[in-house]
């Protein structure tokens, strides 16, 4: 299991996360979400080794991991990918993916992969596409390869930090597909940040809402949308429509 707990972070003046927490265990689904500004990215930052917390803990398994290094926390078995993609665009779509996956070698020898790379290839689309430049793809493409690229870590948990923007419906319906077979086929634990909250509700077991660097709410889809500061958050004055459909929804 993911655990992260009282993580306290500040920029300046400005408190980005102030106790904030999540869990995640494997096999299952949870969704980050809140307002823009919530804090979310820096946790996730915080967890994969690109921020170093204030305060709290962040633990794999019981492990402590706070204080390691990015590379170090993706040989202990965390994964993820980033809101701006980060690809290697001269080489090809299959020699992207294999350098994470001989970079992971390299940090823990002898832990075998999760997936094959022509597996991965074909979950995530990229069979045909497997000897084009990575710069010459569209962007949803780009998208695709870094997820599978980061499944050829071999995480125990992935962390996807806004997978569906720039995505079309029909792509989106793709990429929940595509989390749930993850998921059931490799057992690992994902943790999904998204603004897509019919998505979220499709895809997630568990929703960890956050505001203004806090944890106000965590559950079931069902039970989170019930909650009053979850519903004033997000259908309160000057928050968007779509966010009032998605509680409705929720409810």
């Amino acid at each position: 299991m993911l655990s992260v707990s009282a993580i306290n972070k500040s920029f300046g003046g400005v408190h980005a996360l102030a106790g904030a927490a999540l869990e995640c265990s494997r096999g299952e689904v949870v969704g980050l979400i809140g307002p823009n500004g919530a804090g979310k990215s820096t946790l996730v930052n915080v967890i994969s080794g690109f921020l170093v917390p204030d305060a709290g803990q962040v633990r794999l398994e019981g492990v402590l991991l706070q204080g390691r290094s990015p590379q170090q926390i993706s040989a202990s078995g965390i994964a993820r990918t980033f809101q701006n993609l980060r690809i290697f665009r001269d080489l090809t779509v299959r020699q992207n993916i294999e350098v994470a996956a001989l970079r992971a070698g390299q940090l823990h020898p002898g832990r075998a992969p999760v997936m094959r790379l022509d597996d991965l290839l074909e979950m995530f689309g990229l069979a045909d596409r497997a000897d084009e430049p990575a710069g010459d793809l569209p962007y949803g493409t780009r998208r695709w390869m870094e997820m599978a690229r980061a499944m050829a870590t071999g995480p125990r948990i992935l962390l996807l930090d806004e997978p569906a923007a720039g995505l079309n419906d029909e792509e989106t319906e793709r990429l929940h597909q595509v989390i749930t077979l993850l998921r059931d086929k490799s057992g690992i634990g994902v943790v999904v940040i998204d603004h897509d909250l019919t998505f979220i509700n499709n895809v997630c077991n568990r929703l960890f809402v956050m505001d203004q660097g806090r944890l106000i709410a965590s559950g079931t889809p069902a039970d989170v949308w019930r909650d009053p500061t979850v519903i004033e958050v997000y259908v309160g004055p000057g928050n968007r429509a779509d966010t009032k459909s998605a509680v409705e929804q929720g409810g």
